[in-house]
């Protein structure tokens, strides 16, 4: 069965092992010592200790006043935790053709179309009644919804609802590079 967005919060243990190396590694980082660290926190140096060993899970207090020890933010200390929901990625600009950028588990389809000037075809995603955007980001498009043209040049972007058509035309004498996102209608 496939991972859902949130489970790795349904695991304590490993979330405890993962917090307290963070928070080890930017104490050490720093320089300093469990001691220094947890008299200004406010804790036990056995208490911090089993913080940073992943036996102990602290309470959002005991947090807060840990990253401001450690002159950390909340978001910079738990920004790891975000890593099953956050993808990156690069539009390759030589490769020709369309690319899916989407992760299976979001509803929101993501695709990248390379095209060479007088090059067209139909939108890069399945639409049914989608919603859809469409940036570009080089070059300049024709793109055809329901049977009505508009011209994107660079840094344009298009957004329709309940869409069933798209077609696109590559114009001008660059390589258009556009940025397609579908949502299945509702």
């Amino acid at each position: 069965m496939a991972r859902q967005p949130a489970d790795h919060l349904n695991e304590p243990d490993d979330l405890a092992r993962r917090l307290g190396a963070r928070v080890r590694e930017r104490r050490q980082a720093q320089g300093r010592t469990l001691a220094s660290v947890a008299r200004e926190a406010g804790v036990s140096v056995s208490y911090l200790s089993a913080i940073e060993l992943g036996t102990n899970v602290p309470s959002l207090p005991i947090l807060a006043r840990l990253v401001h020890a450690l002159r950390l933010t909340l978001h910079e200390l738990l920004k790891g935790e975000q890593r099953l929901h956050v993808r990156e990625g690069a539009v390759d600009h030589a490769a020709s053709g369309a690319s899916d950028l989407h992760h299976a588990a979001m509803r929101l389809r993501v695709a990248s179309v390379v095209a060479e000037p007088g090059q067209s075809g139909d939108a890069p995603l399945p639409l049914g009644n989608a919603a859809v955007f469409v940036f570009v980001e080089r070059g300049a498009l024709q793109v055809e919804v329901d049977g009505v043209p508009y011209a994107l040049g660079q840094g344009d972007a298009l957004d329709a609802v309940d869409v069933t058509d798209m077609r696109w035309q590559a114009l001008g004498e660059l390589p258009a590079v556009s940025l397609w996102g579908a949502s299945p209608g509702r």
